[in-house]
């Protein structure tokens, strides 16, 4: 099956990504929650693959089984339905517990303080966020995976092995930025906008940082479609 093309015709693999927001003051977008469940992913689609990493790597507050809202699953299942029949989605991270946000954010702020001991605090902890959300128990403002709105995933084979997209998961580099390998010709290109373009025409929106994070629902996704967010704060079934 040949790459589905984008209503411009193009094959999703071959047309150019465009300049790509980052999501702004995204914490004064209103949110407006909807009634709106939780589901597992595993039970999306047999091609969208469940690999929590966070719990592979024993993060606090890390689940054994991922868990997304009902509407990005439903966006998922379309997603996958439209990519070439080989290919399958790895779902890396998707909702998260504010304990996990928190061991993150920590985490790589230690990382920064250690490799630059002449930032000040106020660096550090801009700098941390550009990659890791501040953890936030405030309703107005959650971190984007908190909200279930947010998930990193990736393309993979038909056996559910990555493609190569440029990066690992988390590499916190400039590399990993959603656009930059377009003057890098390259498979890890085209499969970066492969994913792009797919994930695009189901409404997710991407983060400029992070080739594999998407958002709907959630304050980035309005911050860049100047929507209200649909999806706040929320705890999964015990």
């Amino acid at each position: 099956m040949p790459a589905r093309s984008t209503p411009h015709g193009a094959p999703d693999h071959t047309r150019p990504l465009p300049l790509l927001r980052p999501p702004g003051d995204w914490r004064r977008v209103p949110v407006e929650p909807v009634g709106e469940p939780l589901v597992e992913v595993r039970d999306i689609n047999p091609r969208i693959i469940d690999d929590p990493k966070y719990q592979q790597m024993g993060l606090a507050g890390s689940r054994a089984v991922a868990v997304i809202r009902e509407g990005v699953a439903e966006r998922l299942n379309r997603v996958v339905g439209c990519l070439p029949d080989e290919m399958t989605l790895v779902v890396w991270d998707a909702w998260r517990s504010f304990e996990t946000q928190q061991a993150l954010y920590e985490g790589w702020m230690a990382d920064l303080a250690r490799k630059h001991t002449e930032w000040s605090q106020e660096v550090l902890h801009r700098e941390t966020a550009r990659y890791v959300s501040v953890p936030s128990r405030d309703p107005t403002c959650p971190a984007p995976h908190i909200t279930g709105g947010a998930i990193d995933l990736t393309l993979a084979d038909a056996d559910g092995r990555p493609l190569d997209l440029g990066t690992d998961f988390d590499a916190f580099v400039p590399q990993a930025g959603a656009t930059a390998l377009e003057q890098t010709p390259s498979a890890a290109r085209d499969n970066r906008r492969l994913l792009f373009w797919s994930m695009a025409a189901e409404g997710f929106t991407a983060y400029v940082e992070e080739w594999w994070h998407f958002d709907f629902g959630d304050q980035f996704w309005g911050s860049i479609t100047g929507q209200p967010a649909r999806y706040g704060p929320i705890e999964p079934p015990t």
